[in-house]
Parts: structure tokens; C-alpha cells; sequence
């Protein structure tokens, strides 16, 4: 018997939940929660409420133009302007899928570390080949149902340890809805918003809404986003119960330590799920990206873009050798693109000629999304800053600064949407 179209819908999507908490998002996370407590957790509900906002405008454009974002960009752009963009961004989140890929093997590796002895580089090698072949079936219904079920696993475990901490729900809901600053906490907001808001779901999600209806989804979409954010504020509410974190088995040892033999278990099943998800979700977005930006349909073509990057990955991996300055530029690149591709969004989703009126953007849904475009740009540019730092080309951080550029930017930027609002 086939499922209802609406859980179908929340299956599909939850792709989406499951390409964004990954083991940096878990590191991130809980970083925030040994040490500010919950004082941060409202940057996860702004981070959900932008990955939310953002994924909802590409799927609206694909859905309400029958193209994909590719297409799309070339129809407002002309053809050889808008391929240009397209494959300059396409390519750029791409490269940042192959960088990470590693990291996300590796994670799933330390969460299967936490639960066997098994040797770490046979477990390398059984990640890397299980990602494999789940991808290889090329049946889009396998993919969500497994990520669904990965989903599943990291909700159970990331719950259980946060409901062993003593918070009431109304310190929880404060502490989501009213934003604090303490100090030395400017780097995690950014992060917390920065590890919610990737580049290669953007695609991702566009790519697996052609043919859909609106209606349908905004549900899959809405559950599948606040069930990753709920996740990311459980692993983040997980880690107050520990004073300090440098690595996940001491974080294991430190909850066995306070929470009984629950606490290492739930770590490394989460661990695990969130690894092992991301290790399917990256290359298959790489997939999508592809197909989108180059228009490739050849099923042989995708197994190469998502062979190549699986590969990088699991060579990485089992090397243990650290592609830092791969990782930096990434970093750097991802910090200039993903404000550009939020840009896009905004431009196609005003664009007279290229979407129908009932699915048109409304004032208060433009100011969210301009809100939204503030902050990645003010997370873009930390990330290029930081980039900076790190090979001695920038002395040191300037806050202040990045955020008057934002807001600059922010305004030229809604200036603009409201120019396309009124050109055909």
C-alpha cells in the first residue's frame, strides 16, 4: 500500500534534514552548548527559519516555471550570462561537497568508533562502500527512505540526551525566541547560522521539487526543515551537560560519566546517522547540481559527478591526510557564492516573466528573505575573513565592519527585487 502523498512528501524532503546535520553541525552544536549553554539556541531557530525561507523560494521557482534553477537563470539572464553564473556557482559547491566528503565519512566512522572496535580504516572502507551503493540504485524512494530512517535515528538519539538535562520547556522557548550576545560568542552565531544554511541543499532541494505542488511542498519541506532544527537544538541542549569538548570520545566518556551508558550509546548512534547521511546526501546533491547546471539526464554521467566526489572523499579518509588547503579555499569561495546564489533566488523568485502570479513573492515573504540574504552574508564574508586570518592576510576580525558591508549590501539587494517586482 503506498503512503499518503503527504508522508510521501515528508519523505522526500527529508533529505534535506538529513544533508544539513551533519558531524560539523554536531561540533558546532555542541561547542555552543558546553559553552554558552542555551544562551545560543535562538541562532539555531534563526539558522532553520532561513534554511526554511531559502529552500521554499527555489522550490516555488522550480515548481512555478516547470524549470530548474539552471534553466531559470538562463531564461532571466540570457543564455550565455546565466550559464556563466550558473556553472561558477554550480561548480564552486561542488568542489565544497568533495572537500567536506571526507569529513563526513570520518564521522561516521567516529560514531561506528564509539559503539565497536572494529579497525578504523575497515571502517572507512564499509562507509565508503554502503554510500556506494545506496547511490549506485539511482532510485530517488530508496535514498529518502533510508535518509528518513537516518533522520529517525539521530532524533531518537540526540533526544534522549537532551532530555536528560534538567532545562524546563520555558527556559528552553526563552532562550529560541529572545536573542543573547555573550561573550566571545560572535563566531558560533555565525557558525550555528552558517552550518544550517548550506549551498549544495539549496540544489538539492530545488532539484527533487520538480513536479510537485506547492501545497505539498511546503509540508514536506516545513517538516523536514524544523525536524533538523529541533535535531540541531537537541545536540546543541546535549552539550551543556558537559564542561569541556575537544574530541567525541571524550565527549562520549564525559556523558557514560553522567548519564550511564546511555549517554556513549546516543552519542555514537547519532554520530553515525549524521556521518553516514551526509556521506550519501553530498555526492548525490553533486548529482543534482550537475544536472541542473549542465543539464546532463545520462545516468552514467551522474554516477561519474557522484563517483568523483565519494571517491575524494574515501581517499582522504583512508590517507589521513587533511586537505587543509583545499577545505580553505572552499571555505573562502562558499563565503562569496552562497550570498550570490541567495541573491539569485531573490531575483528569479520577484522575476515577472518567469513566475505566475498566484506564486508570486508578497512584501512580508521578501523582507524575510531579505533578512535572511543580511545574515549569509554577514556568515559569507566571517568565512572569507577567517580564511584570511589564517593565511596572514587579515590581522584580525572586524565584526563591526562586515555587518555595516551586510546591510549595505541587504539594501542594494531589495532595491532590486523591487525593480523586478515591477518589470515584466
Amino acid at each position: 500500500m503506498r503512503p499518503p502523498s503527504k508522508l510521501s512528501s515528508v519523505i522526500l524532503y527529508s533529505v534535506i534534514s538529513a544533508a544539513f546535520i551533519g558531524p560539523g553541525t554536531i561540533t558546532t552544536a555542541i561547542t555552543a552548548g558546553v559553552t554558552h549553554q542555551l544562551q545560543l539556541l535562538w541562532a539555531v531557530a534563526l539558522g532553520t527559519l532561513g534554511c526554511l525561507v531559502l529552500q521554499e523560494a527555489s522550490a516555488r521557482i522550480v515548481i512555478s516555471s516547470g524549470l530548474n534553477l539552471g534553466e531559470a537563470s538562463k531564461k532571466c539572464f540570457g543564455n550565455r550570462w546565466g550559464q556563466t553564473l550558473m556553472v561558477i556557482v554550480g561548480l564552486t559547491v561542488m568542489l565544497g561537497c568533495a572537500a567536506y566528503e571526507a569529513g563526513n565519512i570520518l564521522g561516521a566512522v567516529a560514531g561506528l568508533n564509539l559503539l565497536s572496535e572494529v579497525n578504523t580504516k575497515a571502517l572507512t572502507v564499509f562507509i565508503a562502500v554502503a554510500a556506494f551503493v545506496v547511490l549506485w540504485t539511482n532510485k530517488r524512494q530508496v535514498i529518502s527512505w533510508l535518509m528518513t530512517v537516518l533522520v529517525g535515528l539521530m532524533g531518537v538519539a540526540f533526544f534522549i540526551l537532551a532530555f536528560q538535562q534538567a532545562f524546563s520547556v520555558t527556559d528552553v522557548l526563552k532562550h529560541a525566541l529572545i536573542p543573547s550576545f555573550p561573550a566571545g560568542s560572535a563566531l558560533l552565531i555565525l557558525g550555528l547560522v552558517g552550518t544550517t544554511i548550506v549551498p549544495y541543499n539549496i540544489f538539492l532541494g530545488s532539484g527533487i521539487s520538480k513536479g510537485k505542488t506547492v501545497p505539498l511542498m511546503r509540508i514536506g519541506l516545513t517538516v523536514s526543515v524544523l525536524v533538523g532544527g529541533l535535531i540541531t537544538a537537541a545536540i546543541l541542549i546535549a552539550g551543556t551537560s558537559v564542561q569541556a569538548f575537544s574530541s567525541f570520545p571524550e565527549l562520549a566518556l564525559a556523558l557514560k560519566e553522567k548519564l550511564g551508558p546511555v549517554g556513549s550509546l546516543a552519542l555514537g548512534v547519532g554520530l553515525f546517522a549524521a556521518g553516514f547521511s551526509s556521506a550519501i546526501t553530498a555526492p548525490y546533491a553533486s548529482s543534482i547540481i550537475a544536472s541542473t547546471v549542465f543539464g546532463w539526464d545520462d545516468p552514467r554521467r551522474l554516477r561519474l559527478v557522484w563517483g568523483a566526489v565519494l571517491l575524494t572523499g574515501f581517499l582522504f579518509g583512508i590517507s589521513g591526510i587533511k586537505p587543509i588547503p583545499v577545505i580553505l579555499t572552499v571555505q573562502a569561495l562558499n563565503g562569496l557564492i552562497l550570498p550570490l546564489l541567495v541573491a539569485l533566488l531573490v531575483f528569479l523568485v520577484n522575476s515577472k516573466a518567469l513566475i505566475q502570479e498566484n506564486y508570486r513573492q508578497r512584501f512580508v515573504a521578501n523582507f524575510i528573505l531579505l533578512l535572511v540574504f543580511g545574515s549569509i552574508v554577514l556568515v559569507g564574508l566571517n568565512q572569507v575573513e577567517k580564511v584570511l586570518i589564517t593565511v596572514g592576510l587579515w590581522e584580525s576580525s572586524k565584526l563591526n565592519l562586515l555587518a555595516i558591508l551586510s546591510l549595505v549590501l541587504t539594501a542594494m539587494v531589495g532595491l532590486w527585487a523591487m525593480k523586478r517586482q515591477g518589470a515584466t
